[in-house]
């Protein structure tokens, strides 16, 4: 569970982070949620922040706090896309993978899966895991 939401974060913030942030930054202008001033920070700021959590889920590094971290990303990800889709807005992308495109549904059900697995990977790791950071180094 853990190298899947740490992957997927890691996959998705370097696809953002290594693209234009200008399509991004136009991709999360399509949501309407945010004022205009927010948008380009936030487009900047968004892939490397995912990509830390990602690598922190992934590698096993302060386990239960990064899994919650993600579950909150995921769990924003999702209301912001509902929302969307409430509101009849129709998102050509979602965003999520920079350049490449998934259609808003796919979105919403890859998101809850993650959701959940950051959820049980918060409660499955009160004790450091085999195979991580937190074994080694806590």
């Amino acid at each position: 569970m853990r190298m899947i939401v740490g992957g997927v974060l890691i996959y998705a913030g370097f696809l953002k982070a290594a693209g234009p942030s200008a399509e991004f930054a136009a991709a999360i202008a399509a949501y309407k949620i945010l004022p205009s001033a927010l948008v380009i920070p936030l487009s900047i700021a968004l892939p490397y922040i995912e990509m830390w959590v990602g690598l922190f889920v992934f590698s096993g590094f302060y386990t239960r706090y990064a899994a919650i971290t993600a579950a909150v990303m995921f769990a924003v990800f999702l209301i912001v896309l509902g929302s969307a889709q409430i509101r009849g807005i129709d998102l050509a992308s979602c965003g999520c993978f920079g350049a490449d495109a998934l259609s808003p549904h796919r979105t919403f059900a890859m998101d809850t899966v993650l959701l959940a697995l950051s959820l049980l990977t918060y409660r499955f790791n009160k004790f450091p895991q085999p195979y991580s950071l937190d074994q080694t180094l806590l």
